[in-house]
């Protein structure tokens, strides 16, 4: 029994990793009959097994890149000098062009690529500044496998909006199908930048959600919440902190308690991953994706970690530059940020590429092929005419 307990953990890992559609499909089916509890034991084992390999195989190992890393300078010039991420200039934030550079967290782990914003290049490039940039965190000291890709968007040249997916998150009363369209609206897919994904299904916690003006699901006091103002701008807190305020909202999404509030990481996170979407024994590293926002409110930041806890996950948003931080959906099936590219004028935009490699995804997703599920988009900001 115990043999085929092995190879039956070890092929569901293997049909979650790289069977499409697998996972959301077949878990959950799953999980409706025989109840979570056994699937939680499943998954708590297979992914428990695939850190335990990735430690012996990555083990001596350098750190792991996403992307190619940033070229070190040669010989520099007072002109061309690239200032190390520790220094820092006194530039207004609404002067700056790009996010401040960071100082990696753990050394021993860091690559080049650690701490350095790098432009994301689009093929419709209108010109004028970047508007989304790249970095990497390796927050783990344990684990030099353990990265996360962060996205820093620029929120005077880009805006972000919510959209209910065409099932989730399921809300308190039947609404029409028109409030569940799971795709970018058409009105906005010529100055679509990238899209991501949202939060936990309505099942795994009913943290809430508001669309413009209309409640899918209440809020919790205790749930992080990404709240957008009437008069624009975004913020993100603990509910409590944001109720007062609330009557200005016109679209919130709210997720586990925040990885990072006021600069601050959240002190629960040392103590158990249970709170933000482990398994059973709370042990679990596992892909994550979170948002924050800068103490300004200039830069938003979307993070994309790999074989993460959450512990780790808010330290490398923190690291990055996020004031205040909420975890998203987590696992190997939800989590992605797509890159779009515009080709014939009039026809959609297709997502061309994913932030990071080992995402499946379909060049319609999110603007003609709906999405089940909640999420984000960004969008260039309209300029007056």
């Amino acid at each position: 029994m115990g043999g085929v307990g092995i190879v039956v953990t070890g092929g569901l890992w293997y049909a979650i990793h790289q069977v499409p559609g697998f996972a959301p499909a077949v878990v959950d089916g799953v999980r409706a009959v025989v109840g979570p509890e056994p699937i939680a034991w499943i998954e708590d084992v297979a992914y428990g097994m695939a850190d335990r390999v990735n430690q012996l195989r990555y083990g001596t190992t350098p750190p792991k890149t996403f992307w190619e890393e940033p070229a070190l300078p040669t010989e520099e010039t007072e002109e061309d000098a690239i200032l190390p991420a520790s220094v820092t200039v006194p530039v207004a934030a609404s002067e700056r062009a790009a996010p401040l550079p960071f100082t990696p967290p753990y050394k021993k782990v860091a690559t080049a690529a650690d701490g350095t914003w790098i432009p994301i290049a689009h093929a419709d490039d209108r010109g004028g500044d970047p508007i989304l940039w790249k970095s990497v965190v390796h927050p783990d000291p344990r684990r030099g496998f353990a990265a996360v890709a962060v996205v820093a968007i620029d929120l005077r040249a880009a805006e972000i909006r919510l959209v209910a997916g065409t099932q989730e998150p399921v809300a308190v009363h039947k609404l029409p199908d028109e409030l569940r369209p799971g795709v970018v609206p058409q009105e906005r897919t010529d100055d679509l930048l990238a899209a991501f994904n949202g939060g936990f299904k309505a099942m795994h916690g009913n943290y809430g959600m508001m669309l413009d003006g209309v409640k899918f699901l209440p809020p919790r006091k205790r749930a992080c919440t990404i709240a957008f103002h009437r008069e624009g701008g975004v913020r993100i807190r603990t509910w409590s902190a944001l109720k007062a305020d609330a009557p200005s909202f016109t679209s919130y999404r709210q997720t586990p308690p925040c990885l990072v509030e006021q600069g601050n990481l959240n002190a629960g996170l040392s103590e158990s991953n249970r709170n933000w979407g482990s398994t059973v024994s709370g042990e679990t590293i596992i892909r994550r994706s979170a948002l924050g926002i800068d103490e300004t409110g200039r830069f938003m930041f979307y993070g994309l970690g790999e074989a993460v806890s959450s512990e780790t996950m808010g330290r490398a948003m923190k690291t990055a530059g996020a004031h205040d931080a909420a975890q998203l959906d987590v696992n190997h099936a939800y989590p992605r940020f797509l890159l779009y590219t515009h080709g014939v004028a009039g026809e959609p935009p297709i997502a061309e590429s994913s932030l990071i490699p080992d995402v499946n995804f379909k060049a319609t997703e999110y603007v003609t092929d709906p999405s089940p599920r909640d999420f984000f988009y960004v969008a260039r900001r309209k300029t007056a005419s």
